[in-house]
C-alpha cells in the first residue's frame, strides 16, 4: 500500500505535497520541480496538487513562506536566551547557519535569483521579510549605543553582518573550504567566526 496516498485519504495531501516538493529539491534542482513531477513523487494523481497549489510559482511561494516561518522561530527562541544584544546577534546568526544547514531546500529558495521578482508579485513575501527584520533590529540598535560602535549607517552595520552569516552558510554548506577546515568542524567555524566578527565590531 502507499503510504502517501493513504495519508492523503487522511486530509493531509497538502502536507505530503509540501514534503514531496522538498524531497525533489534535495534530490535535484528547481527544474526538476513541476507538480507533475510532485504528483508522482506524492504518489497521487495528475490533478491532485491543483487542489492546493494554481502552479508551480504558487507552490515555491509557499515553501518560501515555510522556511521564513522556521527561520523566524528559531530566531525569536535563540534572540532570547541572552540579555546581551551582542550575544543575541550571535546567536540569531548562528541559528542563521543551523537553518541552512537543516533545509537546504527551503535555503535556496529564499534568496534564488527570481526572488526579487516573486517579492514584487507576493506582498506576502515582503512581509515575512519585514517580520525576520523586526526579530534583530532592536538588538542592532542596542550594540549602535556602545561608546565603541562604528562610526557607520546603522543599516551598514546590519547589511555587512548578514553578508558574513549568509555568505558564510553557502561556504561552508557548499564544502567550498572542506580541505582547509575539515567536514567535521563546520558549526564550530560558523560560530567562532561570527563571533569574531560581532565581538570586534561592538567592543564593549
Amino acid at each position: 500500500m502507499n503510504l502517501k496516498k493513504t495519508t492523503y485519504h487522511h486530509g493531509n495531501l497538502r502536507e505530503v505535497l509540501i514534503s514531496s516538493a522538498l524531497e525533489i529539491l534535495k534530490e535535484g534542482t528547481l527544474e526538476d520541480l513541476s507538480l507533475r513531477a510532485l504528483a508522482r513523487k506524492a504518489g497521487v494523481s495528475q490533478t491532485a496538487p491543483y487542489r492546493h497549489f494554481e502552479d508551480k510559482e504558487a507552490l515555491i511561494v509557499v515553501l518560501i513562506l515555510e522556511g521564513s516561518q522556521i527561520l523566524r522561530n528559531g530566531m525569536r527562541t535563540t534572540r532570547d536566551k541572552s540579555s546581551d544584544p551582542v550575544e543575541s546577534i550571535i546567536n540569531c546568526g548562528l541559528n542563521y547557519y543551523d537553518f541552512a544547514a537543516a533545509h537546504p531546500a527551503h535555503f535556496r529558495l529564499m534568496f534564488g535569483g527570481n526572488i526579487n521578482e516573486l517579492r514584487k508579485k507576493y506582498p506576502e513575501l515582503q512581509e515575512a521579510d519585514e517580520k525576520s527584520r523586526k526579530i534583530v533590529e532592536p538588538l542592532f540598535h542596542e550594540c549602535m549605543k556602545f561608546k565603541t560602535a562604528p562610526d557607520k549607517p546603522e543599516e551598514l552595520i546590519q547589511i555587512g553582518c548578514w553578508s558574513l552569516v549568509h555568505g558564510l552558510s553557502h561556504l561552508l554548506l557548499n564544502d567550498v573550504d572542506s580541505t582547509i577546515i575539515g567536514r567535521d568542524n563546520k558549526r564550530v567555524v560558523a560560530k567562532e567566526t561570527i563571533s569574531l566578527y560581532l565581538t570586534s565590531l561592538f567592543k564593549k
